[in-house]
Parts: structure tokens; sequence; C-alpha cells
């Protein structure tokens, strides 16, 4: 014989994961979407031991710049990540030679940067003064001076 509660308790159990997939598929598509038109488009191409940042629509003018960080100093070098605040800035992620991974953690942002492999982020500089920097390393280990695989952010 049938229990009628054991049934309805089934069925709720059901329809709620039910529910909570589904919700959970459009969130992910949402969040994994690139917005129609960013404002700045970055190629990020990562390299033992640095950061290479290129500006497609600006290539002719700017070019690509290297980041570079000395350990004894604390300082970066060369080429930084530059952005205006408020801007919605795409990057194009990928590697020369080994994984990396593209981290600005002062804004949540991590992406593995894969050799062969392009993938994409989009995000919104905050609205902060200008000169204003961010941290951006590298969090997947690549080898001997991974630490000083580092570079900023910097708010124009």
């Amino acid at each position: 014989m049938v229990n009628k509660l054991e049934v309805a308790w089934t069925l709720a159990t059901v329809a709620l994961i039910a529910g909570v997939a589904a919700y959970s598929t459009v969130l992910l598509y949402h969040l994994d979407a690139l917005p129609a038109h960013p404002d700045e488009y970055v190629d990020v191409i990562g390299h033992q031991w640095f950061w290479e940042f290129c500006y497609p629509q600006n290539v002719s003018k700017v070019g690509c710049f290297n980041a570079t960080y000395d350990p004894t100093t604390g300082a970066t070098t060369g080429g930084h990540l530059w952005a205006a605040p408020g801007s919605v800035v795409q990057v194009n992620i990928t590697a020369a030679d080994v994984i990396h991974s593209f981290n600005i953690p002062g804004l949540g942002i991590r992406l593995d940067a894969i050799p062969g492999r392009v993938n994409s982020i989009a995000f919104t500089v905050p609205q902060v003064a200008a000169g204003t920097s961010f941290l951006i390393q590298c969090t997947e280990f690549c080898g001997t001076y991974h630490g000083t695989m580092r570079a900023d952010l910097v708010v124009t």
C-alpha cells in the first residue's frame, strides 16, 4: 500500500531539487556571459615569469607591455594594466609556456591562463581615485620565479 505522505514528500523534494537546478543553470549562464560592448579589450599573456598586456584597438600606437616584478624593492616595472574608473574591461587571457592563473584579489577576479586556449572575463573597474592600483598576481605555481610574477591594475 502506498503511503500518500511518502509520495507527497518525495514529489516535494524532487520539485525543490529541480527548481534549484533550473535557477543555478540560469545564474551560471549570466555569470559567464560577456558584455556586448566593453569599454576596453586587453589581451593578457602569461610568460615565465611576467605578464604581457596588449591593447588590440591601440596596438599600432600603444603595443604590448611587459610587467616585471623586482622582489628586492617590491616594485613592479614595465607595463601595467591601465583602466579608467567605472569602465568595463574584457581581458582575454592565455599563456605562452605553462599554466598560469591571472588573479586580481582586490576585485575577486581569477582565471587560468592556459597555453593554446583563450579564456575571457569582463569586470567593471571600481570608482576609485586616479592612481589607485590593484595587485595582479599568478596563483598557479609556474616554476622557480613564480613568486615574482606580479603586476598592477592602475586606475587612470
